[in-house]
This record gives structure tokens, sequence and C-alpha cells, in this order.
């Protein structure tokens, strides 16, 4: 947090809680009784500090009753040490505990560049990402695992200028409007729409049983395009929840219909992201803009019904950009370089707060699963840069590593096995798993020589561009201008292999946590595939076909969509950027 988040001279009217139940109703400070304690931590130590801490924010347009994220008193910086979110160190200005604590001994370096990982020595941390074999290597065919798929093609990172971005989205929906466009004009399967907001499509011809036609898609709502892009997917046993910038929707998966809608709150200009899915009772996250792109405000959302449990958050001294939410069975945590908290998942009361290990820190984070991970820049701290992982029940260190000058995490890859990509240098990014005994595998490059640069999605995405399963990462690379998917060991860090499966234009990767799983995009006019993917080898399997009348129209949109392959047999495609449809589902006829 910036150091004058916590500023003293606080006016005692604006100590507020932000947190509030849809009614209005005041929500209590204290956690619910059966709550998870966490014993005090002294100020500044790294880690979570339980319980609300004392300070001021500004009122929304909701109830205040107590504050919601703590402030600290300021204090003015030494010459040259790095201050805001614009300190050319990297990441955002995070704030400064009120004492600095003792420091611990140094934690394991991320990245050493041995044939193996780096060991330990005491008091040293192991290097993030030892560096273990050649990258580059290929083998045979591919693989495969069942689920949603994602965005082929080099994708935005989170630092990109969306400006750029969306020039770039733009440009690729005009061509796919144009193919669909041809399509219809020369003859394809027309859906007619229903008055429900679903539409229905017509099934399959006679050489078609038992292929997959359209069942039923969600047609597109007017709007501008920059809104209506998808921020977030979940998932339950009969609904599919979609959320854009200007609300949330949940649709029966039996028949597309809306079951429930959630606009933008009052108090908040718009939603920033949703957690990747729900927990065991249907609960998801979400954060809110407060204005002028500040996500200091998050909410939990009853996924079932579409009820907002309650938003708590107020503007920060320094604006929390991208921040990142996730849901465990009793917590809400987000994370970004502005904020670090966890909230009682019932009530919205405070369980935990992160606080720097030193008085000048920027820092970067992200959420995911039940893991919290931030890596910090402190000035008068040694190592001045560490990667630090949470517990987002608790707020509490798991593990600390060391990264080299000027490394800062991107992003989680995925939670569980938790994979984390670090930022280092001109084109030196790479990612690097942790396996369960908190000890870093290979360090894997994102650039390799004579190859693209590999895109790798967020856990946190709604459009997925990886996955992790097992000790395998599978990823969406170019090759030979088709979409083609790679598997790569990462403890070793070898390339297992590199796929196309024989489609004209390539594979497209579905989100499924069990098996590799993809959708054959077979050309125009031609009919394609749901298949698995060997984890060994690569080799394709069969697992449905679509109908002849779910041609090249359909497929087109697979290229920037998220795709579900469903436990009965049905796909689910919702794009990035609805052009037509915000979701079709595809049923064996």
């Amino acid at each position: 947090m910036a150091g004058d988040q916590r500023g003293a001279g606080v006016d005692p009217a604006a100590v507020a809680d932000q947190m509030t139940q849809l009614g209005g109703a005041p929500v209590p400070a204290q956690a619910p009784p059966g709550a998870p304690a966490v014993p005090p931590q002294p100020a500044g130590a790294p880690g979570g500090a339980p319980g609300a801490a004392p300070g001021a924010a500004a009122n929304l347009s909701y109830q205040p009753t107590a504050a919601a994220f703590p402030a600290q008193p300021g204090a003015t910086p030494p010459p040259g040490a790095p201050v805001g979110p614009y300190d050319p160190r990297g990441g955002s200005s995070y704030g400064y505990p009120q004492t600095a604590p003792q420091q611990p001994p140094a934690p394991p370096v991320f990245g050493a560049q041995q044939g193996g990982y780096a060991q330990p020595a005491p008091p040293v941390q192991p290097v993030f990402g030892a560096q273990q074999g050649g990258y580059g290597q290929q083998g045979a065919t591919g693989y495969g695992f069942p689920g949603p798929a994602v965005q082929v093609g080099p994708a935005p990172t989170k630092q990109r200028n969306p400006v750029m971005v969306f020039g770039a989205i733009a440009g690729t929906v005009l061509s796919i409007a144009i193919v669909i466009g041809l399509v219809v004009l020369f003859g394809g399967n027309k859906p007619t729409h229903n008055t429900s907001g679903g539409t229905t499509g017509g099934g399959g011809g006679g050489g078609d049983a038992g292929k997959l036609a359209v069942s039923w898609t969600v047609p597109k709502v007017d709007g501008s395009a920059s809104d209506q892009r998808t921020i977030g997917l979940w998932t339950t046993d009969k609904l599919l929840v979609r959320g854009d910038a200007t609300g949330l929707t949940g649709y029966n998966l039996s028949d597309g219909k809306v079951a429930w809608t959630l606009k933008v709150p009052d108090g908040t200009k718009s939603f920033c992201s949703m957690s990747k899915s729900v927990n065991k009772n249907n609960i998801g996250g979400v954060s809110f803009n407060l204005g002028d792109d500040d996500c200091a405000a998050v909410g939990a959302i009853d996924a079932t019904t579409g009820r907002l449990i309650y938003k708590v958050g107020s503007p920060l001294s320094s604006k929390s950009f991208q921040t990142q939410v996730t849901v465990t069975d009793t917590t809400l945590a987000a994370a970004s370089g502005s904020l670090l908290a966890g909230f009682n998942l019932t009530d919205g009361s405070s369980v935990w707060h992160y606080n720097d290990r030193a008085k000048y820190c920027s820092d970067n984070a992200d959420a995911a699963g039940a893991v919290i991970a931030v890596s910090d820049d402190c000035a008068e701290a040694s190592p001045e840069q560490q990667l630090t992982l949470l517990d987002a029940n608790t707020g509490k260190t798991t593990e600390t590593f060391n990264l080299g000058s000027g490394e800062r995490l991107t992003n989680i890859v995925s939670a569980s096995p938790l994979v984390v990509q670090i930022s280092s240098g001109y084109d030196n990014d790479y990612f690097v798993g942790v396996d369960s005994s908190g000890n870093p595998e290979a360090k894997i490059p994102l650039k390799v020589t004579g190859q693209d640069r590999l895109q790798l999605s967020a856990a946190s995405d709604p459009m997925t561009k990886s996955l992790v399963i097992g000790n395998n990462l599978y990823v969406e690379v170019d090759q030979s201008g088709k979409t083609a998917i790679r598997a790569i060991d990462l403890v070793g860090g070898k390339t297992l292999w590199t796929v196309d499966g024989g489609a004209e234009n390539g594979l497209r990767l579905v989100d499924n946590p069990s098996t590799p799983t993809a959708v054959t995009m077979d050309g125009f006019g031609k009919s394609g595939r749901v298949v698995s993917l060997s984890p060994v080898d690569g080799s394709v399997t069969q697992l449905a076909a679509f109908s002849s009348k779910a041609n090249a129209s359909s497929f087109m949109p697979f290229q920037g969509a998220e795709v579900f392959y469903l436990s009965d047999g049905r796909v689910l495609n919702i794009p990035q950027l609805p052009m037509e449809n915000t979701a079709t589902m595809y049923s064996k006829g």
C-alpha cells in the first residue's frame, strides 16, 4: 500500500466500513462465531495480519459502519527510494508498514542457471526456476483433455495497452464477420429465434445422427463492444454465468434461457473481474470499478440466484488496478499491487490484510484457487526482490523465494499444481512450477530462438490458452500457420510434443483440468471434432463429431472463445467478444 494510504489526521467521520448487504443493512465488522481465528502478527511482518486494521475510507453510496481497508501513517521516503505506482522499479506501490520488520534468513532463489534446480544453502533461498536442459525439443504427436477452449495466437497480457489490444480484437472480429456473412449468404443452417432470449437451431440430417448440432444460442445484446467483452465465466450443475463490464447473467444450461441478471450496483461504475470459479456452495467473487479504473471494491455473489451478498471497499490512496479475486469455502481474497486482503465470505468482515516486509516496496500480485502470490521490490530489504506465496484463507506466508534483479510476478498460470510466470528483463520472461513440498522446478523460457514467444493465460483468465495437468503444461502455439498444442514437462523443462491434429486450421484448446482435450478446426464448410490428446505422445482420439450443418460458420468463433466439453457430451462455446451470439450449445442428435 502506498505510504499515504494510512495517513494520520483522518476525519473520524470518514472512519467507516464500506460493507453493505443488498438492502443497505450494516454488516458486522467482526467475523461470525465459528470463523477460523488467526493469531495477531506484529505490524509489518510478512503475511496476513488478521482483523480489520484501523484506517479511514471514502464513503461510497452504501451504508458505512467501519473501516474496510486499513490506513497507515504516511512516511517520507528517503532519496532514491521507489515511490508510487509508476516507480521505474516495476509494479504498483503497495504501501509502507509502520515499522520495518527484522529481516529473516534469505529465501531460496527462483532461477539458478544450473543443469538442475538450485538447492538452497542456508541462509540463502532457492532461486526460482533453475534451468534444466533444453526447451525447444519436440516429440511426436499430441495429447487430450476435454474442457473449455482458449484464444489462439498471441493474447494481450495484463500490462498491454488496452487500445492496441482492442484494435487487434476488432480486426479479428471483422475478419470472422466477413467469413460468417459469406456462409449465411451462400446457404447455412440459420437458427430460429424464440421469445426468451435464447435461440434454437435445426438438428442434423440423416447422416448426422449422434453428432453435435446447435441446440440453443443466446443472441448478442446491443451495446459497446468493449463493454461486452467477457470478463469471467462460472458453471454450476444447472447454470452458465457470464460476466462483462455491465453485469452478470445466469443462463439455464438446458435451454439457454435467462435465469437471472445482476446489474452494476449503486456506488460502482462497472464490474472489473470475476473469480475463476465458484466454491462448493456456488458462491463466487467479483471486483468493482469505483471510477477511473480503480477496482478497489470487491463482493460475493450467489451464482444460483444472482444475489449480491455484499460489497466492501473504498478508493485507496494508490489505485487498485486489475484487481483479481478468488474464493475458498470461507474466504474471498483480493490481490493487486495496492490491495492484498481477505474477507469473510458470509458477511465481508476483514479476515486478513497483507503488510509489506519493508517501508518502501512496490508490489505485483495475483490470486487463484487458494493461493495469493505477490512479488515485491523493496529498497531497504534484503533481498530487494522476493516472491511470497500466501494462503488465501488466512493470509499467512507459506513459501518465499528470491528473485533476480528486476524480476517480478506476471501472474499465476495454474493454482493447483502451482505454476507462476515471471517477468525478467527484455524478453527473458519464464515460468516455473512449485512442487508439493514447496520446491521450485525447472525454469522454462517463454521465448526460444527461432520460435514464437509462448502466450500463457493466467489462471484467472476467462479465455484459456494454456492448462496445467499433472506435471505437464499444455499451451497453444503457432506452427506453420496452424494452431498447434504443445506439451511441456514442468519438472525437466523439456518439450514433449507439438501437434495440430491433422486439422486444416489446427486445434483449439479445451479447458479440462483432468484430460487434455481440443476442438479440431477442419476448415471452411467442414465439420469439426472434439478430440482427446495422449499426454505421452499427443496421439488423437475422437470423442465426438459435429454435424455437417455445424460447419465453418460455427467454428470461426472458436478462435477467440472459451469452450467447455460437458460431462454429458455437450459442447458449450462462449466467445470472448460476442459478434452474433453470446453463447452456443451443441448437443448430440
